[in-house]
């Protein structure tokens, strides 16, 4: 399976909708159409890596991107990409930085992936059914800052919630934990995958020395 590109406007340039909406299989096809150690991983953030080599699943993908005019099959048989669609694929497989955001109210714990290539920066949402969300990051921002506003949007909704910061990269063994306190913030630095400790907070935080943990957090 290849892919063959054309077009794939800058999301600075306003080439990308919205959101575009995928089933976890057509992702897969994406995943496959440029496969490298970038999609692999992508793929593993994503919680998809056992599924990249599964035949049904990537003809049932691929046949529902071709359905919905989100992919072309070219005249050797190869599946074609363009516009935003090739825009995710590409961010999919060069990715440079991983970044998982966990939202998470006293019942409920909701997702975003945040996927940095040198090109492309996307957010990724995961829905019902197996479906996902991608979106463009503003490009006026810093991917740090589009961090902190997904954060502080989840917690203006949610006061009495929290938030999880996570790079996603061998050997990053804390996340960090958001929350507000009272006109100020709060921030926490909790162990990956080891023995559960106390976390230690650091209270009446400002924006500025928030914004300054999540870049610390994201190894910017």
């Amino acid at each position: 399976m290849t892919e063959t590109t054309t077009t794939a406007r800058s999301s600075t340039a306003g080439g990308f909708p919205d959101a575009i909406g995928f089933g976890f299989a057509e992702l897969l096809v994406l995943l496959n159409l440029r496969r490298g150690p970038g999609a692999e991983a992508s793929a593993k953030a994503l919680r998809l890596e056992g599924e990249l080599d599964d035949t049904p699943l990537l003809s049932a993908g691929a046949s529902s991107l071709v359905a919905r005019g989100a992919a072309t099959v070219e005249p050797g048989g190869e599946l074609s990409v363009d516009g935003p669609v090739a825009a995710v694929t590409s961010a999919l497989a060069e990715a440079t930085k991983r970044v998982q955001i966990n939202l998470l109210t006293a019942d409920s714990v909701d997702n975003v992936l945040s996927v940095e290539s040198p090109a492309y920066r996307i957010l990724l949402q995961p829905r019902a059914y197996l479906s996902w969300f991608a979106m463009a990051q503003r490009p006026d921002s810093t991917p740090a800052e589009v961090n902190f506003f997904i954060v502080r949007k989840h917690l203006e909704e949610n006061p009495s919630g929290g938030a999880t910061i996570r790079l996603l990269v061998d050997g990053a063994g804390q996340q960090l934990l958001v929350k507000r306190s009272g006109q100020g913030w709060a921030v926490g630095y909790g162990i990956i995958d080891g023995p559960a400790e106390p976390i230690r907070e650091i209270d009446g935080l400002t924006d500025s020395q928030v914004l300054d943990h999540i870049r610390s957090i994201r190894q910017d």
